[in-house]
C-alpha cells in the first residue's frame, strides 16, 4: 500500500482539468448575427438575452443533425454568450461513440458547420431598405450574395424566447454558423484550428494552450516525484 500514491492534493486542480477536457471540444458559433440565412432570417445583436441563461439552466442540449434521440446527444455545454458576432458555444464532446464519431469528423474537416433551433418572438418582416440601415448602424459588411437576398426582404428576429437546442450540421440554415476550434490534449492528434480558444472549467476560463502545457508540466513534475522516492527507497 506504500507504494501506492495517488495523484492528488496539489496536483488534484490540474487532474480534474485533464479528466475534463479528455474526451476533447470544441468551440463555435451557434448562431450569427446580421446576416440572412436560408430561412431569410436575420438576428438581432443582442437577441438571445436571457434565453442564453435559461438554455444553460436547462443543460444546454448539444445535438448532431437537430435529432431529439438520447443517441444524438454528442457533448455537454461548458458555456454560451453572445459577442460581436454571434452567439458564441463551448462544449467538451461526451465520450461516447456517437460523441467522439462527429469530433472525429470536425477534425478531418469533413464537418465544421452549426446550428441552432430556437423560438423566435415577434419576427417583424423588414425590407431591403430597412436591412442596410441595420448593416451600417452595426457597421456589418455585407458580400455581395448577401447583398441579393436582402432585396426579397428578411424577417427581423429581435427576441428569442427559448433555445431548444445548437446542433452539429452538414448544412446550416445560417451559414455563418460554424465551429471554430476543436480541443484536444492528445499530442498526437491534428486540431481542425491552431487550439487558441478558451475553455471554462471549475467557473475559471483557462487558454487552452496553457491549460494543456500545465497538465503536461503537472505530469513531468509527478513522475519526478516517484521516481525520486522508489530510487531512496532501494538505498
Amino acid at each position: 500500500m506504500e507504494d501506492e500514491i495517488k495523484r492528488t492534493s496539489e496536483t488534484e486542480g490540474v487532474e480534474h482539468i485533464v479528466k475534463a477536457v479528455s474526451p476533447g471540444g470544441f468551440r463555435g458559433y451557434a448562431a450569427q448575427f446580421l446576416n440572412i440565412d436560408r430561412q431569410g432570417d436575420i438576428i438581432l445583436p443582442g437577441a438571445f438575452g436571457d434565453a442564453i441563461n435559461t438554455f444553460m439552466d436547462d443543460g444546454g442540449m448539444v445535438l448532431a443533425d437537430h435529432e431529439n434521440k438520447t443517441s444524438k446527444v454528442i457533448g455537454t455545454l461548458i458555456n454560451a454568450s453572445e459577442d460581436k458576432r454571434g452567439l458564441l458555444v463551448d462544449v467538451a464532446f461526451s465520450a461516447t461513440k456517437s460523441g467522439q464519431d462527429v469530433r472525429q469528423l470536425l477534425k478531418e474537416k469533413a464537418l465544421r458547420k452549426m446550428s441552432i433551433a430556437f423560438m423566435a418572438k415577434k419576427p417583424q418582416r423588414i425590407p431591403d431598405s430597412a436591412i442596410r440601415e441595420l448593416w451600417n448602424k452595426y457597421n456589418f459588411k455585407p458580400s455581395e450574395a448577401q447583398k441579393k437576398l436582402a432585396a426579397a426582404g428578411a424577417n427581423l428576429i429581435t427576441e428569442v424566447a427559448e433555445v431548444l437546442e445548437v446542433s452539429i450540421v452538414p448544412i446550416p440554415a445560417n451559414p455563418g454558423a460554424e465551429v471554430i476550434a476543436v480541443k484536444s490534449i492528445d499530442g498526437e492528434e491534428s486540431a481542425l484550428l491552431p487550439p487558441t480558444g478558451s475553455l471554462a472549467v471549475a467557473g475559471q476560463l483557462l487558454d487552452f494552450t496553457s491549460l494543456c502545457e500545465r497538465a503536461k508540466l503537472a505530469d513531468r513534475v509527478i513522475d519526478g516525484f516517484l521516481e525520486d522516492r522508489q530510487n531512496r527507497r532501494q538505498k
